[in-house]
């Protein structure tokens, strides 16, 4: 009889046993279920919000075709005083004139602030590969220079005929994974490292963020202009690039003459912007980068506290060496869309290229405090 009822007695301990992990596995499942039911349903909103703002973007576009009321308040200004609507396109976080969701966050570009790759004349893509690569005027690196622009040539031209420092079909179809050269301009950013030496050239460059091959302009406008392109400019100094940087989020630059005040202080770096001046103009273009990116702020609030060093942004009155450790580069993510605006306003832009996970151009001058007087602009990034 004891026997029986031992035996019962397990066999309910065992039921319980087997009952119990049967629940805890169905209530893992189902909390695992809701999970992805919760991402998913946020990832949808997310995406709906990323057309959205997209669409908004492109009417902000046809926006900007269209006249000024005369009783606006920018047009009551003088001429000399009113503000280009066309320079908001610069990169920096926008305020739509139809909101955008506030899941997002919208920036657009103006290809005008990029260097055309596809229009830069022979002797001014030699100055960029000079300038990238760092040569100097000894034989060897001219020695590399001619390699590298001839190399450049036979890609664009149309017959097999290498140059003597060149390379053409032969050499390409030799290599581990073979193609054939363009023989043509080039259509795409990313080919450019397919041409022979330029690989190790451009390897530390983001050419999407400092070039482009869309539109006509073979000059760029400093207040469109990304970081990255105006680093690729001859004769543009480190300090010239934050000053404009910084002075264009205040008051626009309208001529050669606002840049050379902001550094007529040193005359090292005023020598070497005549070099830049040929780069350089103050039209825009009718092609366009709409960034989308997810607004982090709606969904958590960062304590400075426990930000990480490199995550901080300096303030002003900080020394250079606190600067420049903190005020580091950060690889924002967005969902990018290129478009070309068509002539006529009852057509939508038409898109060239979409990239779902781009990579922003560098965007630490939005972030930094304005300084309170031009002195201090002009000081700011001083090394």
């Amino acid at each position: 009889m004891n026997s029986q009822r031992g035996v019962i007695l397990i066999i309910v301990l065992w039921f319980i046993v087997i009952v119990s992990v049967l629940v805890a596995t169905l209530a893992s499942e189902t909390r695992l279920s809701a999970k992805t039911v919760f991402h998913n349903k946020i990832g949808l909103q997310t995406w709906s919000d990323t057309l959205t703002a997209l669409r908004l973007a492109e009417m902000e576009l046809f926006i900007l075709r269209m006249p000024m009321h005369p009783d606006n308040e920018e047009m009551q200004k003088p001429l000399s005083e009113r503000i280009n609507r066309a320079y908001r396109f610069n990169g920096q976080e926008i305020d739509l004139s139809y909101p955008a969701p506030k899941t997002v966050k919208v920036r657009i570009y103006d290809h005008s602030g990029r260097i055309n790759l596809k229009r830069l004349s022979q002797h001014r893509f030699r100055e960029l590969l000079k300038k990238i690569a760092g040569f100097g005027e000894t034989e060897e690196d001219a020695q590399k220079l001619n390699e590298l622009m001839d190399a450049w040539e036979d890609w664009k031209d149309s017959d097999d005929m290498k140059r003597a420092n060149g390379a053409e079909e032969d050499e390409y179809k030799e290599l581990e994974q073979p193609y054939k050269p363009r023989n043509g301009q080039i259509e795409t950013l990313e080919e450019v490292l397919l041409i022979k030496g330029f690989d190790e050239v451009f390897k530390n460059v983001n050419l999407n963020t400092a070039f482009t091959v869309y539109g006509n302009k073979t000059s760029i406008n400093p207040n469109l202009a990304t970081r990255e392109a105006l680093a690729m400019i001859p004769g543009l100094t480190g300090n010239v690039i934050n000053a404009i940087l910084s002075q264009r989020r205040e008051k626009e630059l309208k001529s050669y003459n606002d840049i050379i005040e902001l550094v007529d202080n040193n005359q090292e770096d005023l020598k070497e912007f005549s070099q830049a001046r040929p780069w350089l103009s103050f039209s825009t273009s009718d092609y366009y980068t709409i960034a989308i990116q997810r607004n982090t702020q709606q969904d958590t609030v960062a304590n400075d506290d426990n930000l990480e060093k490199s995550d901080k942004m300096p303030q002003i009155g900080e020394n250079n060496s606190t600067r420049q450790e903190t005020f580091q580069v950060k690889n924002e993510r967005a969902f990018m869309v290129t478009v070309q605006l068509e002539r006529s306003n009852n057509k939508l832009p038409k898109v060239l290229r979409v990239d779902p996970y781009g990579t922003l151009p560098d965007t630490r001058h939005s972030d930094m405090p304005l300084p309170e007087d031009k002195e201090t602009t002009k000081s700011l990034f001083e090394d």
